[in-house]
């Protein structure tokens, strides 16, 4: 009769540190939103005009910017909102990770008087976010 003892205790020991290894290792997906709520998509607001619409216009309707930019006789409103999206495998001895990101801006700009004289939205735009 052979002894399977020894044979045993090695299959045991890898089945352990497989285990061991699995549990200290994971896959994971994450979406991550950054910026301010990206208004200017919203379909149901007024429309802005050009040569009407003023700073104080523009902030109650998308509420206040990112960032606000002065350059010589204007002031820029910008309005940026980003949203990451990933998923990643992370071992011991082996990462990896997929990132995708998405920059949703809008960018007014303003006269010394505080009238708007022109404005633009990015082609790549994220969903409606409130």
């Amino acid at each position: 009769m052979r002894n399977y003892g020894h044979k045993a205790r090695c299959f045991f020991s890898l089945t352990t540190l497989f285990l061991f290894l699995c549990v200290l290792s994971g896959c994971t997906s994450w979406e991550n939103w950054q910026g301010v709520s990206n208004k200017w998509r919203d379909e149901s607001l007024p429309q802005i005009r050009i040569g009407e619409a003023t700073q104080s216009d523009v902030a109650r309707l998308l509420g206040p910017p990112s960032q606000i930019i002065s350059m010589n006789d204007q002031l820029i409103f910008y309005y940026m909102l980003q949203k990451k999206k990933g998923k990643g495998v992370f071992f011991i001895i082996y990462n990896w990770a997929q990132v995708d990101t998405i920059f949703d801006r809008a960018i007014f700009f303003f006269d010394q008087n505080g009238i708007l004289t022109d404005y633009a939205y990015s082609l790549e735009k994220a969903d409606y976010r409130e």
